[in-house]
This record gives C-alpha cells, structure tokens and sequence, in this order.
C-alpha cells in the first residue's frame, strides 16, 4: 500500500521532482501490483503460445542491449529483456551474444526483448512516457502480466494489464 501511497504524496507535496499527471496516478494505481503474478514463461515460449492464449505472464529487465533508449518520450511503451531465471536469453549487461560463440548459432532476436504497452481503457497507449507512468529504470526487473501479440517483425507486444516490481 505504500508503494501505491507514495506517487500521491510525491504529486501532493511537489517534492519529487516533475508532477505527474492525475490520470498517470490513476493508472499507475490500477497496474502495479503487491503481489508477484505466477506462472511466468520465457519470451520465447510466449511468442508461441499468444495466438492460443494471449494472456502472459513475463518476467523481464527494462530495457534492451539494442536500444539506447528504453522508453519512447511520448508514449507508454517500453523495451523489457529476457529475465526469467533459467533462459538462454537471460544475459548479463556485458555478454554481446553476436560475438559469443555458443549464443550465436541459436541467437532470435525476436526471442530476446518485448515490446510493453501501457494502455488506457479503449487500448490507446498513454501519451505519457513509461518513466513517467513507473518509477523504472534500465535493468530493473518486473513481472508483467497483459495480453500479448506478435508484430508483423516477429516480436511479442504486450498490453499491460499488471506490473509487479521486484525489489532491488
């Protein structure tokens, strides 16, 4: 409840450096989560599953090795990498898999990053950055949970439905 309490008390006390707008509060309290969503799959696994299932469940880094930056000014959407635990595609911030001989014969990129929307309620993304909507920052790690697609490039896009911010 706390975490919910604070970007009001920041909005309410002007102390925490830009105000944010009270329908990005709305949102924000709407999609981050207390508790971590279960049943999380790779990237890869749900690229496979989207047009049976949409609905995912990742657990991701914000940002990617490929983009400077990790969020578009404009728009709620973001970059998030590989982060669950056990994925050939969870890699450090210094491992270049182009250049590693045991990643680059396997290497997608396609299975590597996702695209994260944040949408309002007639799933319009939000005119808002992401670093404005969440308190994020690169390689932090969230769980997300929304509906997923694959863009015409081959990529998984997910609308957000919940984000849980892992502590750290």
């Amino acid at each position: 409840m706390l975490l919910l309490a604070l970007p009001v008390a920041c909005v309410a006390l002007g102390g925490c450096g830009e105000s944010v707008p009270p329908e990005v509060l709305t949102v924000r309290e709407q999609l981050l989560l207390e508790q971590e969503p279960q049943g999380a799959v790779t990237i890869e696994q749900a690229r496979r599953q989207v047009a049976d299932n949409p609905e995912v469940t990742l657990i991701v880094k914000v940002g990617n090795r490929n983009f400077e930056d990790w969020s578009a000014e404009d728009q709620a959407t973001f970059y998030v990498s590989e982060g669950y635990p056990e994925s050939d595609y969870n890699i450090g911030p210094d491992h270049d898999p182009s250049t590693c001989p045991f990643c680059r014969w396997k290497w997608k990129e396609e299975d590597s990053y996702a695209v994260i929307q944040v949408v309002d309620q007639q799933g319009e993304v939000l005119p808002h950055s992401a670093g404005t909507v969440f308190d994020l920052a690169p390689g932090k790690v969230v769980t997300v949970t929304g509906d997923g697609s694959v863009d015409a490039h081959g990529f998984l896009v997910v609308q957000l439905s919940g984000l849980f911010a892992h502590p750290g």
